[in-house]
């Protein structure tokens, strides 16, 4: 039997046992059980973004890094160059 956390979802699953057959009520049960992980997870993402919000930087602090690429003396191997600066925005 699936143990739920939250006080609407054990009500829904006593509901299912009262007015559904057995079979089906189990099954609805570990479906329902399944929704109030995602439901739970949904809340804890949205509080955590909430809270962290007024922290996060306006804009990124950090520039991307460039790309080069140039041929080479052998044909189908270019010489690739990757630079990033990692210095921050003033």
């Amino acid at each position: 039997m699936p143990k739920f956390r939250l006080n609407e979802f054990k009500a829904v699953a006593r509901w299912l046992d009262r007015k559904l057959p057995g079979p089906l009520a189990f099954f609805l049960k570990g479906w329902l059980w399944g929704l109030e992980e995602r439901y739970i997870d949904a809340k804890v993402v949205a509080a955590v973004d909430k809270g962290i919000a007024p922290h996060l930087p306006p804009e990124p602090t950090v520039a991307p890094p460039s790309y080069h690429s140039e041929p080479s003396e052998v044909e189908g191997l270019d010489t690739i160059e990757l630079k990033a600066p990692w210095t921050t925005k003033n």
